[in-house]
């Protein structure tokens, strides 16, 4: 099932993070465990990993990937009492010494279950934290149906991000075109068109009974050698809410698993037009109702806002560029309170001792409370049950929401009273 808007923006916020953390040297560790994996044995070789840890030349190096190590094991051994198996999905851990500087080392654990399975084993040292296989569950994914047919067999798959799983696959038991033992050139042309439609037929029923049993099944991929892929669709065997589907039909060499990877490896730009094509329809819905003054479309976070409060929200739009903290601050000279808001916590955080009160003008500021304000849409779209969309600023609209509309905006379900 896939993760909810709330847990993947947290999951990408997390990826930020890790993505900011730079290693004096190759001492930031990443380690990956996918979900089928004895715990045990990732223990065993961390331990092993301290043994050769020793042999590092630099002594900053080695005290701070040892020091890494030791914390990833003391979580390991810490998680193992209450379980026997890592979560469902999997587990992926970071730690090193993300100080930045020679003179002072700040070795920090994270770690993440991630919204998807984890489907590689991985240990590795290096100057950066190893975030590509958790970025690529940042990707477009709704399921892709694929096909790839020749005349001699076909094979029917799903593909789900950089996943593919294959469904089945089929031979025709279809004759080759010389035909033998006396028979005439007719009557075996017709033996041999009979048995393509019943092959045809075979491939199309398969293709019915998988595909409309995915819910989330957002396009189908057509591709296979010469043109049996091409008289397949001619055949019209398919149910129409399966052959509606389909968007692209693609020259391969191959009809099995090769022929599969093929096809995925081309429809690249396909699938990534899929993407922005919604992104554009919703926008385009959007600013279909605000212009015709309908009511039934608001921007900016106070009006988002209220509409939230009355569940009158069908979709919020939230650009991939907005995102807020609002900090409450108070000096701890006077007591004075108030409210201020960053687009970069961390940073803000650094730069606090630096700034002064507003009211007194002694720079004895502290931090005593912190909201981010996307969270806090999520919050209530979730409980108000409404559907979020991130919009990416690749397209003319996704820029226009994010510079013309303040990066918030809602179509709504009915208009507030």
């Amino acid at each position: 099932m896939p993760a909810d808007s709330k847990t993947m923006y947290h999951f990408r916020k997390m990826l930020e993070e890790l993505e900011s953390k730079k290693g004096r040297g190759t001492e930031l560790i990443s380690v990956y465990i996918p979900p089928d994996f004895e715990l045990a044995k990732v223990l065993q070789q961390l331990r092993e990993e301290q043994g050769t840890a020793a042999n590092i030349k630099s002594k900053s190096t080695r005290k701070n990937v040892q020091g890494a190590l030791e914390r990833i094991i003391q979580f390991l051994q810490a998680y193992m009492r209450t379980n026997k198996k890592p979560p469902k999905n999997g587990l992926a851990i970071f730690a090193g010494n993300v100080a930045g500087r020679d003179d002072y080392v700040d070795i920090q654990l994270y770690w993440i279950e991630p919204p998807e399975p984890v489907r590689v084993r991985m240990y590795r040292c290096d100057q950066q934290f190893v975030l590509d296989p958790l970025k690529e569950m940042l990707e477009v994914k709704e399921t892709v149906g694929v096909v790839a047919i020749d005349g001699k067999e076909a094979t029917i798959a799903t593909v789900r991000g950089k996943n593919i799983d294959i469904e089945r696959s089929l031979t025709s038991g279809v004759p080759s075109k010389h035909g033998k033992g006396g028979q005439s050139a007719r009557r075996f042309e017709r033996l041999r068109e009979i048995a393509i439609h019943e092959y045809f037929k075979r491939v199309a029923e398969a293709m019915n009974s998988i595909f409309s049993n995915i819910p989330d099944l957002k396009a189908i991929l057509v591709g296979g050698p010469g043109p049996t892929k091409e008289d397949f669709l001619k055949e019209e065997l398919l149910h129409p809410n399966i052959r509606e589907k389909i968007i692209g039909v693609i020259d391969t060499g191959y009809a099995d698993e090769q022929g599969i990877k093929e096809i995925v490896n081309k429809a690249g730009e396909i699938l990534g037009e899929l993407e922005i094509m919604k992104e554009k329809n919703l926008m385009q819905k959007f600013l279909q109702e605000l212009v015709i003054g309908s009511g039934l479309a608001v921007f900016g976070e106070e009006e988002v806002r209220k509409a939230l409060e009355v569940g009158a929200v069908d979709r919020l739009l939230i650009s991939e560029a907005y995102g807020e903290t609002r900090a409450q601050l108070k000096c701890m000279g006077c007591g004075y309170e108030f409210e201020q808001r960053t687009k970069n916590f961390k940073i803000f955080q650094q730069q606090l001792p630096m700034k002064a009160c507003p009211k007194c003008g002694e720079k004895k500021l502290t931090i005593v409370g912190a909201h981010d304000i996307v969270e806090e849409f999520l919050e209530m779209a979730e409980q108000k049950g409404s559907k979020v969309e991130f919009i990416s600023t690749q397209t003319e609209e996704g820029k226009q929401l994010q510079l013309g509309f303040k990066g918030i905006a809602a179509i709504l379900r009915f208009k507030p009273g």
